[in-house]
């Protein structure tokens, strides 16, 4: 299990140990609160404990039983039946019985009630004055002549509340039928809380790695694309100068190395592709004559940042591909400066009809998808064909 869904499991467990904790302490509070000061009658605690531990036991078969292996797994029907078993078994073998005599009177509960029911249920005996009222009967005729009083709590047949009326024998059923679906319905919907963080962690991890999956697939895509690309030029110049194709092949492994060794990470300091995009330069340099003016601005002072490897190079390739004519003076402009957090770099290329604009190549593509997986929005690509020329202008953050 990772760290993450422990704590989450932890933090659950500890939810319902304070619920719980404040149940069983709850009978208690009345003696310790601050006008209460009588000594602690545990009988009393113990049968509120006895009342409310079957519920505690039902809790513990539904949380660590029920749900995980039946709610949890779409088992609807299973847990419905197997919920309702448990609460008819745990109502069973509750130690505080169920059953009710509706026949019986009411028990009084506590001396002070029964010896005031018995005061006011007996005739009381007062001597005869009549209080300067000679026709005024004496106040135990009056009281003899009342019909006797039902014992507190009860009504007469006739004046019960219709509430009275349903059969009691199935109230306390329904208390504990209640009680446990309370019960619950709280922990359920905790569970599925929990749960809920849980597939939502989850959901980000996947999204995450499947975003690192299609980021090393397209950067490999790249690779063979620069690679055949290089592996031309160098056969163009073998037939030309060989010595030039010489040079070639050290610049071409230069930055085979950092391709196959460096760019496998997910960033690299800034310096890293800088060098690699000079290197890459100078060996078009070889290539080409003189009537190519072929410019590379970069900052006098790199920082020492970060930022995906393998962004720039299709735009590059592209303009020496699309951006050179062997018959007309060309030039190629890549300039990188550092403005508010960002990194702009922007190339400039000569064009000669709108053959770039139309066919940009399955590396421009790529790049594309790397930077909207990459960035989002937080990006700026813009591309003009313009005439005579071709812009290029790729905004990215540094940083986080």
């Amino acid at each position: 299990m990772k760290r993450a869904e422990r704590k989450q499991v932890i933090l659950e467990n500890l939810i319902y140990l304070i619920i719980w904790l404040t149940v069983f302490i709850t009978p208690l509070l009345d003696y310790w609160s601050g006008n209460n000061h009588e000594q602690i009658q545990w009988s009393d605690v113990f049968r509120v404990w006895k009342m409310i531990l079957p519920f505690f036991v039902l809790f513990l078969v539904n949380n660590y039983f029920l749900v995980p292996y039946l709610l949890i797994r779409k088992k609807y029907w299973p847990y419905l039946l197997l919920l309702i078993t448990a609460i008819g078994l745990v109502m069973m073998l509750s130690p505080e019985r169920m059953s009710f005599n509706p026949r019986s009177e009411r028990a009084p509960f506590s001396e002070h009630h029964m010896e005031r029911d018995k005061m006011e249920n007996t005739p009381q005996r007062v001597p005869p004055q009549n209080n300067g009222f000679p026709n005024k009967p004496p106040r135990n005729e009056t009281l003899r002549n009342q019909p006797p009083r039902p014992p507190i709590g009860e009504f007469p047949e006739e004046r019960r509340p219709p509430m009275f009326r349903f059969p009691v024998m199935m109230a306390p059923v329904f208390n504990f039928v209640l009680l446990a679906i309370l019960v619950i319905g709280i922990n359920i919907a905790i569970k599925l809380l929990f749960k809920s963080l849980r597939d939502d962690q989850k959901m980000k991890e996947l999204e995450k790695h499947n975003l690192q999956t299609e980021l090393e697939y397209l950067k490999h895509q790249i690779n063979p694309h620069f690679f055949m690309n290089t592996l031309n030029n160098i056969h163009a110049l073998v037939d030309i100068d060989t010595e030039k194709a010489k040079e070639t092949v050290l610049e071409l492994s230069k930055m085979m190395r950092y391709i196959l060794y460096d760019a496998a990470q997910a960033s690299l300091p800034l310096i890293h592709e800088i060098q690699f995009l000079t290197n890459y330069i100078e060996l078009m340099r070889i290539r080409y004559t003189d009537q190519l003016d072929i410019h590379f601005h970069v900052p006098e002072e790199i920082p020492t940042v970060k930022i995906p490897p393998l962004l720039f190079i299709s735009f590059i390739e592209n303009a020496f591909k699309h951006g050179v004519s062997y018959q007309q003076k060309s030039f190629i402009h890549i300039s990188m400066e550092i403005k508010e957090e960002e990194l702009h770099c922007l190339i400039i290329n000569s064009s000669f009809n709108d053959v770039q604009g139309k066919q940009q190549g399955i590396g421009l593509e790529n790049v594309r998808k790397r930077l909207h997986l990459l960035y989002g929005e937080r990006y700026t690509l813009t591309i003009r064909n313009e005439e005579n020329e071709y812009k290029v202008l790729l905004i990215i953050p540094l940083g986080t």
